[in-house]
């Protein structure tokens, strides 16, 4: 993967990133989806924001091997602490993590989010986590993907700040409010994939000595749940 050729996964991330005057990459690596987003003209101008030595090390190579040095800037910071005011990033990307560490960075970066930035993000694990997390703070999802991609499911969302009250129900927040209307292919793979997963565990755990009831009815509602998204026509 580089700058020119994104994983499918990083691909997926872009296609959701509007139009945009500056996009702030916050754990950006490599910094190759910000130099995709300003080679493609989607975006103006790009901060790539890194927490650690070393992939802070590899952003700046990537902005002087692309001479994208008068577009993008690279940044060692925590999380949104590299955002400043005078920047006016309209958008902010976060891709490659846990959905704990996502609303994480977001909760500290709240002062970061005062003019409203669209949010495009991408948890690895805990996406339900995300998405009550912009829920909580008036963001509406308005762009959901879902991938596979080297050997794993990938969900990513764009979310945009409304006046309103945002609700969402317990499947909307487990399964993507958009994700659950389309139901492409990708997305019953991946909930069919989980469902052999969770019956297998069951399974097991219905002939175990142990027999942990607490377990096995979490697993039971997991499965009655999943179940019932995939055989759902509407």
């Amino acid at each position: 993967m580089d700058a020119k050729h994104l994983s499918k996964r990083m691909q997926a991330v872009a296609d959701l990133v509007p139009k945009s005057d500056t996009v702030a990459d916050i754990g950006s690596d490599h910094a190759y989806l910000p130099a995709y987003l300003l080679e493609q003209g989607i975006v103006k101008r790009a901060i790539a924001g890194e927490v650690v030595k070393g992939p802070f090390e590899n952003a700046q190579s990537e902005i002087i091997n692309q001479n994208l040095s008068d577009q993008m800037e690279a940044r060692m910071g925590d999380g949104l602490d590299v955002i400043e005011s005078d920047d006016l990033v309209n958008t902010i990307t976060i891709a490659g993590m846990g959905g704990e560490l996502i609303t994480d960075i977001l909760e500290r970066g709240k002062a970061k989010l005062t003019m409203h930035p669209v949010l495009v993000l991408q948890a690895n694990v805990d996406e339900n986590t995300v998405r009550k997390w912009l829920a909580n703070h008036q963001y509406e999802i308005t762009g959901e993907n879902i991938v596979y991609d080297a050997g794993h499911y990938y969900e990513m969302f764009r979310a945009e700040y409304v006046e309103h009250k945002i609700s969402y129900s317990h499947e909307e927040l487990d399964f993507g409010p958009l994700l659950l209307k389309e139901k492409s292919d990708v997305f019953k793979a991946k909930w069919n994939n989980k469902l052999s997963k969770n019956q297998f565990i069951l399974d097991k755990l219905l002939i175990s000595k142990s027999h942990p009831i607490e377990k096995i009815k979490k697993i039971k509602t997991t499965i009655t749940e999943i179940e019932g998204v995939l055989n759902d026509n509407s």
